[in-house]
């Protein structure tokens, strides 16, 4: 019996739709971070999520012939030294896409309309109507800017044109074909150009050293005082006290923020602080209903390589490590 060990956090729901979708042949286990590396000895495979798979766990896995992330950021795994150790890693692609999509579009709405605050003084007896309309704004035909066009990107896109008649650029370093663009119904723009004209910034491009802190204060300065920001892709793509600044100084109208420089997001953080900003912990891709399609797809991908050992697999991301 080949084992599945489940590295990391996993909800009861997690474990069960993993447990579920496990292929015959093979048992599922689960390990926290911070187990004793001892215990990832005898993996066969292993699916992360959550915490650091670095060089240490890494070659305490002797035995695992795969690391399958449960979602699509991998900036957690030392895809290099897994390459060298001849462990290909591999992602769920666009298994987490509709629900990250949705709370992209769901942190615009609450930032354009104030949607936070004004539950929160509405529950302290304070009847802000007026305060908050004088800084509403509708999606409803507003430019809508995509950092990178991958699968959450699009649908993004089709959710906004199709619910909210809104415009769409995109900028991404693999610009798409024109029959692509047409297909999407959005069009191309240099980075600068996308921040000066969106209205609404929304971010998905991994974490990468292209990309790590690439809207920053010069990035950010272009941006509209009436435009807002949305990131759901990893904190590292904003340099944050750039973005802090812009906020604090009334530069742009707001932020909705799902993911940070540093997780969890410290306490004292001025981003919890701002009445224009929404936060979320990182929860994107995490509902109920959506655990199934990940754990099956995270179990095909397992029962795929074990089968064949292709190390051409789409969902691998680390090829050009591999020995």
């Amino acid at each position: 019996m080949k084992k599945i060990l489940l590295y990391g956090n996993f909800s009861e729901n997690m474990r069960g739709a993993l447990k579920a979708k496990c292929p015959q042949g093979f048992q599922v286990e689960h390990q926290p971070v911070g187990c004793e590396l001892a215990l990832l000895a005898d993996a066969d495979y292993i699916i992360n999520r959550g915490g650091q798979v670095d060089a240490a766990v890494i070659q305490a896995a002797r035995n695992t012939k795969l690391i399958q992330k449960w979602g699509v950021g991998y900036d957690k795994i030392d895809v290099k030294t897994a390459g060298e150790r001849g462990i290909p890693v591999a992602i769920c692609v666009g298994g987490n896409a509709m629900p990250v999509a949705e709370l992209a579009v769901t942190l615009m709405l609450d930032v354009l309309r104030s949607v936070v605050p004004m539950s929160a003084c509405l529950k302290q007896g304070d009847w802000s109507r007026d305060r908050f309309s004088a800084k509403a704004y509708l999606l409803h035909g507003k430019t809508v800017g995509l950092v990178g066009i991958g699968n959450i990107a699009k649908k993004v896109a089709a959710i906004v044109r199709g619910g909210f008649g809104c415009p769409v650029l995109y900028y991404d370093v693999f610009r798409l074909t024109p029959e692509q663009e047409q297909e999407l119904g959005v069009s191309y723009a240099g980075l600068e150009e996308l921040m000066a004209q969106s209205d609404i910034v929304s971010i998905h491009v991994p974490l990468l050293d292209s990309t790590a802190g690439m809207i920053n204060r010069t990035n950010l300065s272009r941006m509209k005082p009436t435009a807002c920001i949305i990131n759901t892709s990893r904190g590292g793509v904003i340099h944050e006290p750039d973005l802090i600044d812009a906020l604090q100084n009334n530069r742009i109208l707001g932020a909705g923020l799902d993911t940070f420089a540093v997780e969890p997001l410290p306490a004292d953080s001025p981003l919890l602080s701002m009445e224009q900003v929404v936060t979320t912990p990182h929860c994107g891709g995490n509902t109920v209903d959506n655990d199934i399609n990940m754990a099956a797809i995270c179990m095909d991908n397992i029962a795929q390589y074990d089968a064949a050992r292709d190390p051409a697999m789409r969902a691998i991301v680390n090829r050009e490590y591999l020995k």
